[in-house]
């Protein structure tokens, strides 16, 4: 600066320039400032889902806990009851007659693995299990094997496959896939399959054979 500018001049310039620095400085701090309330705002977004997240996933398992509580033995959507018939059944122990004492208001009783059921005497009685139903003859017995996959084991007897159904039995396994078949089990025929509509197949020491409507096979 030229010496002939006077010294209030010099010093109000001097100024001047301090007060830009500030001016500036405040600036770059606001902006840094902006910029860290943006990212603890994201951080706080994003720490609230995660807390959101962790208390709705124990209230999701509580409400299903509660929806599917009363079949809690059975996995979710597998359906296992024993419907007795008209005449003299059984379901395990228990013993039911044309009153269906002991049952529910449906006439259904809940069934687990290893449950035995059939038929003494009169009408069929019916066993539900997953997509597929089996409708036991009079002398008929058969037990729940599991229920996921769902199989039923056919003791002896007479009964009708309905739906989709695997059935296990000493001479062959009976797959159903859709449709009804009969299966009549004994020592002296072995396992024979009448495919009445739909689609099965006999698996048995003869390899595994499709049925379709109309078809027989035997299987020893």
């Amino acid at each position: 600066m030229s010496p002939d500018v006077p010294e209030r001049a010099r010093l109000s310039e001097e100024e001047l320039n301090a007060r830009r620095e500030e001016l500036l400085l405040d600036v770059r701090h606001r902006l840094a400032g902006g910029r860290g309330a943006e990212e603890r705002a994201k951080r706080g977004v994003s720490q609230s889902r995660i807390r959101m997240r962790t208390l709705l996933l124990p209230a999701f398992g509580i409400l299903l806990f509660l929806h599917f509580g009363s079949r809690a033995g059975a996995p979710l959507g597998v359906h296992a009851a024993f419907t007795p018939g008209a005449g003299e059944s059984f379901a395990g122990p228990r013993v039911f007659a044309a009153e269906r004492s002991g049952a529910d208001a449906t006439g259904e009783i809940e069934l687990a693995p290893g449950d035995v059921v059939g038929t003494t005497s009169g009408p069929p009685s019916t066993l539900e299990l997953g997509k597929g139903r089996l409708l036991l003859d009079s002398g008929a017995r058969a037990v729940v094997a599991s229920l996921l996959p769902p199989r039923v084991r056919l003791l002896g007897g007479t009964a009708r496959a309905e739906g989709r159904l695997r059935v296990v039995t000493a001479h062959g396994v009976y797959d159903l896939d859709s449709g009804a078949a009969r299966l009549t089990l004994g020592s002296d025929v072995g396992l024979v399959v009448e495919q009445f509509e739909g689609e099965g197949a006999v698996i048995g020491p003869e390899g595994e054979r499709k049925l379709a409507a109309g078809m027989t096979a035997v299987s020893w």
